[in-house]
């Protein structure tokens, strides 16, 4: 990200941070080390790209509600993390951000790069399922990492990102349940997808690309009659409206802690978490229409191991999974 960029991402930091209280010029503009009319210039963009920063004649500035655009400036401005979302590139229209990530990854861009867009003409899910992407309603974003870790185990960053995103959802009030391998449900309907796709040299990875599709201000009257009845959103399940621009920052926040311990090698809490809300284990499942069974854990590479009427295991490493009946007790 450019130096430009980041120094407006700083004002809309700083004036989050009062927001409310009118902030001098003077003391923004040294907080920044620039003059009074370049600090006013960047306002005034940062006002034509709609972040809504009032000016008080002979006051100062100040900003009354939280922004709410998809622009780096201002997703910037709610991150907390220093690296995932070091760069951001926030598009209106794009075909994928996965398919876009892949190739600026392969052309070298750096570890912790976003690409979100407020519409997809291509999103896709697993499997080669189209991914329904309305515009101005939910999040579509891709991350590039670069983990040092084995191929055999990259199922644990599609893990990081899935935890990272239930985490969120749940401190938000939504009743999120993770469903193996990759997928977020609230109220037996799915919220938010996961694609993981990597490239692999050898015996490392290259790098993973980590692509979020998330449910987030979709009224249930406004789902394809395809997918109403099991489809969810973050709305539905609250009743509430959700800033797309803080969402994503609390996202990627959340994956930067989770990715840390994914890289430390400290993978038993992700784990954990992952079992700890987890939709499919302990469940009756059946997979690709066939096996049927109840799902009973997970291999240490990443396998969901099920349980058939005869009581053998099968380690299903891939396929479409429907969860059919919840045998917990």
């Amino acid at each position: 990200m450019s130096e430009s960029l980041d120094r407006d991402a700083i004002v809309v930091k700083y004036l989050l941070k009062r927001r409310g209280e009118i902030v001098s010029g003077e003391e923004l503009s040294f907080e920044l080390g620039i003059s009074r009319v370049a600090l006013n210039k960047r306002v005034k963009k940062l006002v034509e790209r709609g972040v809504p920063i009032k000016s008080i004649e002979r006051k100062g500035y100040i900003l009354e509600e939280e922004p709410d655009v998809l622009i780096p400036e201002v997703i910037k401005a709610y991150l907390e993390n220093p690296l995932i979302g070091n760069t951001i590139h926030a598009l209106e229209v794009v075909d994928s951000t996965n398919r876009l990530a892949k190739e600026l990854a392969a052309q070298g861009e750096r570890e912790g790069t976003v690409i979100v867009a407020d519409y997809q003409t291509a999103g896709k899910g697993r499997m080669g399922r189209k991914w329904f992407s309305p515009p101005g309603k939910n999040l579509y974003f891709s991350v590039i990492l670069r983990p040092k870790i084995s191929p055999l185990f990259l199922y644990q960053a599609t893990m990081v990102a899935s935890v990272s995103v239930c985490e969120v959802l749940r401190q938000k009030g939504v009743d999120a349940l993770i469903k193996w391998p990759n997928d977020i449900y609230a109220s037996g309907k799915k919220l938010c997808g996961v694609l993981n796709e990597a490239d692999i040299k050898g015996h490392g990875v290259n790098f993973v690309i980590l692509g979020i599709g998330i449910n987030v201000n979709i009224a249930p009257e406004e789902f394809p009659v395809d997918i109403a009845p099991i489809a969810t959103s973050i709305f539905a399940q609250t009743g509430r409206y959700t800033n797309r621009a803080k969402l994503l920052a609390e996202v990627l926040d959340a994956m930067y802690r989770w990715y840390v311990k994914l890289i430390a090698g400290e993978t038993a809490s992700i784990f954990n978490y992952w079992r700890t809300y987890n939709y499919t284990i302990g469940r009756r499942v059946v997979v690709d229409e066939g096996l049927e069974g109840e799902a009973v854990g997970i291999t240490p590479s990443g396998e969901l191991l099920v349980r058939n009427g005869d009581g053998k295991l099968h380690a299903i490493a891939s396929g479409d999974v429907v969860v059919k009946l919840n045998l917990q007790k």
